[in-house]
């Protein structure tokens, strides 16, 4: 009776936790269908983060020697000073193609090869069933996960140069890829706030939510 009782107060906890860290957000989305996102790595659809949730949804749709048409989404995000990036969610993925890639070097252009895991500060596939790291036999959905920990993780992306989540004030030049032929839909989320915030309950509520998704992960990929 007490564990189900103290269960329930959990539940309601996370709950209460999701509604406050939700109330404030305010979406600023670029969805695709206003103009394809730059293919060019070194001129990317510049977009500068606004506190609360930004989104960007487009689509991406394989390399023309594989027979697709649209392989690559290049986008630079540019958090304001006082500011950082605290999650880039996965919140949405649609295609026959179990995972696409994700990853970003610090710049407003990306610079080296970009098939080359040295050339990011992280990186991350995402899909229905991604292998985090590529040779991981076990795959998992990504949807709804802050890919952020699993970018930064060498774990997880090994033989990048690293960073340290949140993402500070400055430009990132962010990559959407989807090699194969498979017409594919996604949206991620990115959540601004001030770099100093009040130790509130939302903020070790967010924390607390964080730390139980990226272990649930790690759960599922071993």
């Amino acid at each position: 009776m007490h564990s189900a009782l103290s269960y329930k107060k959990s539940l309601f906890s996370a709950a209460a936790c999701a509604l406050l860290a939700a109330a404030p957000a305010i979406a600023t989305i670029y969805n695709e269908s206003s103009g394809d996102l730059s293919d060019n790595p070194a001129a990317p659809t510049a977009l500068t983060l606004t506190p609360g949730l930004n989104s960007v949804i487009g689509t991406v749709a394989g390399f023309p020697q594989f027979g697709g048409t649209d392989p690559q989404d290049w986008v630079s995000f540019t958090i304001p000073t006082g500011f950082v990036m605290i999650s880039y969610v996965n919140a949405k993925y649609v295609s026959t193609d179990p995972q696409g890639f994700t990853g970003f070097q610090s710049g407003s252009s990306f610079s080296g090869d970009p098939f080359m895991a040295m050339s990011y500060a992280g990186y991350a596939h995402f899909g229905f069933a991604a292998n985090n790291p590529d040779d991981n036999p076990t795959a998992s959905s990504t949807v709804g996960v802050n890919l952020l920990p699993l970018m930064a993780d060498p774990t997880f992306a090994p033989g990048t140069t690293g960073f340290t989540p949140p993402l500070g004030p400055g430009t990132y030049t962010f990559l959407i890829q989807q090699g194969d032929p498979s017409t594919t839909g996604y949206r991620f989320n990115m959540i601004v706030r001030p770099v100093s915030v009040p130790e509130s309950g939302s903020s070790l509520c967010l924390l607390g939510i964080g730390t139980l998704a990226i272990f649930a992960l790690r759960r599922r990929l071993c």
